[in-house]
């Protein structure tokens, strides 16, 4: 009686072990399907989902206006998307700053694409980190059109290369 009470307990302890673990903690790295989101331009009402992508390949870039680097990539993307065409690649760049009239002077100042600019509330931001796994530092996405990652913070070239541009 005693060893099958033993065996119940290490099955209970091993259940409950696996169980607790079952929550699914994203990795965003090549290889892997995007997570799902939705973004929505709350002044102009213009939103984006990662299920419309149309059959291109987009660029997801996430930046904030005290993250230098992040900055330049989102130019250095919008410039780039502006030369071959946004029907060739699109372009979803997702600012994360708090302050919104910052963020319309950046895209005014650096000649941004608005339509492709989305500033999110602080609550959606923490969910993008989160969910693209950018507790180190902002990160630029290349997904192709059936949702893989299939570069993360790539060049011009990488880009051009892989969408065969």
């Amino acid at each position: 009686m005693k060893k099958i009470t033993l065996i119940f307990a290490i099955f209970a302890v091993l259940l409950l072990t696996v169980s607790a673990g079952t929550e699914r903690e994203y990795n965003a790295v090549e290889g892997m399907k995007a997570p799902y989101f939705e973004v929505t331009d709350g002044d102009d009402g213009i939103s984006w989902s990662s299920d419309g992508k149309d059959g291109r390949f987009v660029i997801v870039n996430f930046w904030a206006s005290g993250d230098a680097s992040s900055r330049i990539a989102a130019n250095r993307y919008d410039s780039y998307v502006k030369s071959v065409g946004e029907e060739r690649i699109g372009l979803v760049s997702i600012n994360i700053d708090e302050n919104r009239r910052l963020f319309e002077e950046i895209v005014r100042h650096d000649g941004m694409n608005g339509e492709s600019q989305f500033n999110v509330e602080t609550a959606q931001a923490s969910d993008l980190v989160r969910m693209f796994d950018m507790s180190n530092g902002l990160k630029s996405f290349l997904i192709d059109p059936d949702g893989t990652i299939v570069a993360v913070d790539p060049a011009t070239e990488t880009i051009a290369a892989l969408a065969s541009i």
